[in-house]
C-alpha cells in the first residue's frame, strides 16, 4: 500500500506544487483544510482533512495513518515587503504554537518515519546582511533581522530537540524566496524598492515606473548590480519530494534550497524588459547586501536539482503576463 502523507499548506504557492508531485509519485496525501482548499487538483488518492494548525486535538486525528508529516503551513507576506512586517503576536501563533501543535500530535508514534519542516532562509538575514563567504547549513551563523525569522528558528529548533527527547525523525529545509510568474515581476517593480531608494530617486523614477509602467533594477549602494537568490516554486516542490523520498537517508539534517545560483540583476533585466516592451532604470538601494545560497548538500542528500535559471523565470512571467493569463 502506497505510504501516506500528512500535508499542512496544501493550498499554498509551494504546497500546492508538492501536493501535485506527491500525488503523481503515487503517494497518497492527507491535506490540512483550514480556510482554503487546494484548488484544481483531483484524484483518489488525496484525502481532505478539515483542521486548524492551533487545534491540537484535530491534528492528532488527521494524522492517524500517516507515517510522514510534511508541515509546511505558516503566515507570510512578501507583498508589502517584509520591512512592514509587525503581526508578532499572529506569526507567534501560526509559526510557533502551530509547529509546537503539530509536533506534539506527531510525537511517539511508532509509524512515524518523517517530520519534514520547512523554514526559511530568512534565518540568514539574507539580503540585509554582509557575508564572507557561500551560505551553508553548518558554518553560517543565524541572524534573524525580523521576528517571522525568529519564529522559524524557534521550529527548527523545537523540530531538533523533539528529536533528542522523543526520538522524532525531523528534517529541515530552508527554502528561499519562491515566488510565481506574477509574484516575480512585482520584484523587479518600482514600488517594491522605492522605500529604499534616495528620495531624489524616488522622485525621478515614479513618472517613468510607477504603476508598472516599467521594470526596475537594485543597485547596492556602491553602485554595482544587486545580487539575489530567488527560486522557482516548482523547483522548491520538487526538492521537498525528493527529500521525501529519499527520507532514510536525509533524515536528521537540515538542508538549503534554491535556484541553481545566485543572479545579478543588472544582467536580467535588460532582456526581460525588452520581451514586455517597456523601459527599464536602476538605482542604488540602501542596506542590501549580495549573497550565495549553498544547496551542495541538498544535491548530495537527495539529489536536488533545481532547474529555474532566473533567465527562464523572467521568460515564463513575461509569457504569462503577455498572454494575459
Amino acid at each position: 500500500m502506497a505510504q501516506r502523507v500528512f500535508l499542512s499548506g496544501g493550498a499554498g504557492r509551494i504546497g500546492s506544487k508538492v501536493l501535485k508531485l506527491l500525488l503523481e509519485k503515487g503517494f497518497r496525501v492527507r491535506a490540512l483544510v483550514h480556510r482554503q482548499a487546494p484548488r484544481g487538483i483531483s484524484s483518489p488518492n488525496l484525502e481532505l482533512a478539515r483542521g486548524d494548525i492551533l487545534d491540537q486535538g484535530s491534528l492528532k486525528e488527521a494524522l492517524r495513518g500517516c507515517g510522514i508529516v510534511c508541515h509546511l503551513a505558516a503566515a507570510w507576506d512578501m507583498f508589502p515587503p517584509a520591512v512592514y512586517e509587525k503581526e508578532n503576536d499572529q506569526l507567534f501563533e501560526s509559526v510557533i504554537r502551530g509547529t509546537y501543535n503539530l509536533l506534539e500530535a506527531a510525537r511517539g508514534r511508532e509509524d512515524l518515519e518523517l517530520f519534514l519542516y520547512a523554514s526559511t532562509d530568512a534565518v540568514y538575514a539574507t539580503g540585509a546582511r554582509r557575508f564572507e563567504a557561500p551560505i551553508t547549513e553548518d558554518n553560517t551563523e543565524l541572524a534573524p533581522s525580523r521576528f517571522y525569522a525568529l519564529a522559524k528558528i524557534v521550529g527548527e529548533t523545537m523540530c531538533r530537540q523533539y528529536g533528542s527527547l522523543y526520538g522524532l525523525p525531523w528534517l529541515i529545509v530552508r527554502i528561499c524566496w519562491a515566488l510565481d510568474e506574477e509574484e516575480l515581476l512585482r520584484v523587479y517593480s518600482y514600488e517594491f524598492w522605492r522605500e529604499g531608494m534616495s528620495p531624489e530617486d524616488r522622485e525621478s523614477l515614479a513618472p517613468k515606473l510607477a504603476g508598472g509602467k516599467g521594470l526596475f533594477a537594485p543597485l547596492m549602494e556602491d553602485g554595482e548590480s544587486a545580487v539575489d537568490c530567488i527560486a522557482d516554486p516548482w523547483d522548491i516542490a520538487a526538492g521537498i519530494v525528493q527529500a521525501v523520498e529519499r527520507r532514510r537517508s536525509a533524515v536528521h539534517g537540515t538542508y538549503n534550497l534554491a535556484g541553481p545560483g545566485p543572479f545579478r540583476y543588472l544582467e536580467v533585466i535588460e532582456k526581460a524588459a525588452r520581451a514586455l516592451a517597456v523601459p527599464w532604470y536602476s538605482a542604488r538601494i540602501k542596506g542590501i547586501h549580495p549573497y550565495e545560497l549553498r544547496i551542495d548538500r541538498a544535491r548530495r542528500a537527495f539529489g536536488y536539482d533545481p532547474q529555474h535559471t532566473m533567465e527562464r523565470m523572467l521568460e515564463k512571467a513575461a509569457r504569462r503576463k503577455k498572454g494575459g493569463l
